[in-house]
């Protein structure tokens, strides 16, 4: 664990936002919704490595953030708020979007409705990604 693990990880998470834009370009909306749930995800998991934190090895990590990047002293009050937004907003709705988006063949889902989800949180995932790189890159690495 720690800051070294932690950045790969953002690299990761931002790999995973250019997946969703060239998803969004050829059409593929179902991949690029998957694709800003993982970037979210693995952003978040950076945090909690770069904070001396073990991540949990599933998709839905809104308890684990909230009982232990939100609480904890290693993480920047000044982040706190956003990372709030993310865990209890966000993620939650991207979580219901995967599995929407990983099962498309099952459920009657319109193709203009998933291009309008992924159009819509694009935006959002790709500012929580750089919200977790900020947070990976500031003073944490002092207080580890």
């Amino acid at each position: 664990m720690g800051v070294e693990i932690a950045e790969e990880a953002i690299k990761t998470a931002e790999s995973w936002i250019k997946t969703a834009e060239t998803m969004l370009v050829e059409k593929v909306y179902n991949t690029a919704l998957y694709s800003e749930e993982m970037a979210v995800e693995i952003a978040l998991k950076a945090v909690m490595l770069s904070a001396g934190i073990e991540p949990p090895k599933v998709h839905n990590i809104i308890e684990s953030v909230e009982s232990n990047v939100l609480s904890s002293d290693k993480v920047p009050k000044k982040y706190k708020e956003e990372l709030k937004g993310i865990t209890r907003s966000l993620l939650p709705e991207l979580l219901r979007n995967r599995q929407l988006s990983g099962y498309t063949f099952n459920y009657n889902i319109d193709k203009k409705d998933l291009e309008k989800l992924a159009i819509k949180y694009l935006g959002e995932s790709k500012k929580a990604v750089e919200t977790c790189k900020n947070v990976v890159g500031s003073d944490i690495k002092n207080n580890i």
